[in-house]
This record gives structure tokens, C-alpha cells and sequence, in this order.
């Protein structure tokens, strides 16, 4: 990362009914997973973190964390997050809350 072309960040929670659905949820997405990376890759998503949340008051949660080369590289993969969307349509209910924010500061330890 540089100053003059920082990191996008977007951190997406997904909250379920319950764990269930969740974990339906998860498997189609690992069903899909080979056919949307690339293509995420090429758009400019440098990486990719999905978390279990286990402190969220008994709610079933996962939260994503999506690393982007820079602001184009969002804007193409949200075109492509479209496609999984409308496939998604008639899974379980989700509600989603997605973040964005620019890396100001970074330690590797």
C-alpha cells in the first residue's frame, strides 16, 4: 500500500434467523466460490476474509473482509457481487450491513 494509492476496505456482516441458515448460506457460497473468485481477482479484489462472529448476543453472523486494489477495482467487482446477488434471490433471508473505508494505517507484525 502506498500513500498515494491506498487499500479500499469493505467489512460486510451478514446476520441469519439462525445457524441453519447460515450455514446453508455458507455452503452455496462455497458451491459458487471457484466460478466468482476469478473473476473477483481480475476485477481488482486483492483478498478476502470471512469470520465466524461469536460475540453477536446469540445471532447467527459472519462478517467478510474484502481488500480491493483501489476505488475502480470496488466499483468492478460490485458489478460482479451483482450476478451473485441475483443467484442468492432465493436463499435464506440475510441482512446485510456492508462498511467501506480507506486504509490510513497498516502494521504487519
Amino acid at each position: 500500500m502506498s500513500s498515494a494509492n491506498p487499500a479500499l476496505i469493505n467489512y460486510t456482516l451478514e446476520t441469519f434467523t439462525n445457524e441453519r441458515d447460515m450455514h446453508f448460506h455458507l455452503s452455496q457460497w462455497k458451491k459458487r466460490k471457484a466460478e466468482f473468485i476469478p473473476k473477483l481477482r481480475t476485477a481488482g479484489l486483492r483478498k478476502m476474509t470471512g469470520t465466524k462472529i461469536w460475540n453477536n448476543k446469540g445471532e447467527a453472523a459472519v462478517g467478510w473482509i474484502f481488500e480491493y486494489e483501489d476505488s475502480d477495482s470496488f466499483k468492478k467487482c460490485q458489478e460482479i457481487f451483482s450476478e451473485l446477488s441475483v443467484v442468492e434471490e432465493n436463499e435464506v433471508p440475510v441482512r446485510r450491513q456492508a462498511f467501506r473505508g480507506v486504509v490510513f494505517d497498516e502494521e504487519v507484525l
